[in-house]
């Protein structure tokens, strides 16, 4: 899909790549959902942002935490105290947030993190729905989001993972099956 020129192609383009993210763990078995992954140690095969993920339930956290991370840069305008979107700590590597998110989530069962990444993904929906065309389309509408979009940003967290990750559950379930 082409890069969302309005708010409702945003709000498409957000609702079709999570409904593909969903059609492709229903397609996975309960042993695969559960399997670790096993993908080459290349990080361009599976892409240096999953490195830490070792399995489904990783996947789904990390794409939670990532939203939860935007729920928050979206409140913290919203309250007049616009931040970066990164925390400071992790603004120069955000790969060592992305391990500490996972390792957050080791007890969280699988149910759970399908669970999360639902609510903050409505959340998202909503979020995206409650701007104009012009405060998510205009660049650097808002400070804090220097020289990019609002939607840029709700891309990042929506569309653009959800992709990937189909990508690397597809991969995965093939593995699976060998």
């Amino acid at each position: 899909m082409a890069n969302p020129k309005n708010k409702q192609e945003l709000l498409d383009a957000i609702t079709d790549g999570y409904a593909k993210l969903c059609d492709q763990i229903a397609k996975m078995s309960d042993v695969e959902k559960v399997a670790p992954f096993d993908f080459p140690a290349d990080p361009k095969k599976c892409g240096v942002r999953w490195q830490y993920d070792r399995c489904l339930r990783d996947l789904l956290i990390h794409l939670h935490e990532w939203q939860v991370l935007m729920r928050e840069f979206v409140n913290n305008i919203r309250e007049g105290h616009p931040r970066d979107y990164l925390p400071d700590e992790y603004r120069r590597n955000y790969h060592e947030m992305d391990k500490m998110l996972v390792e957050k989530h080791q007890s969280t069962p699988l149910a759970d993190a399908e669970r999360l990444l639902k609510q903050t993904h409505e959340e998202m929906l909503s979020l995206a729905d409650s701007f104009s065309d012009e405060e998510l389309f205009t660049k650097g509408y808002y400070k804090n989001t220097y020289t990019t979009t609002m939607a840029a940003y709700f891309v990042s967290v929506t569309t653009s993972p959800y992709g990937q990750a189909v990508k690397l559950l597809k991969t995965h379930h093939k593995n699976c099956r060998k």
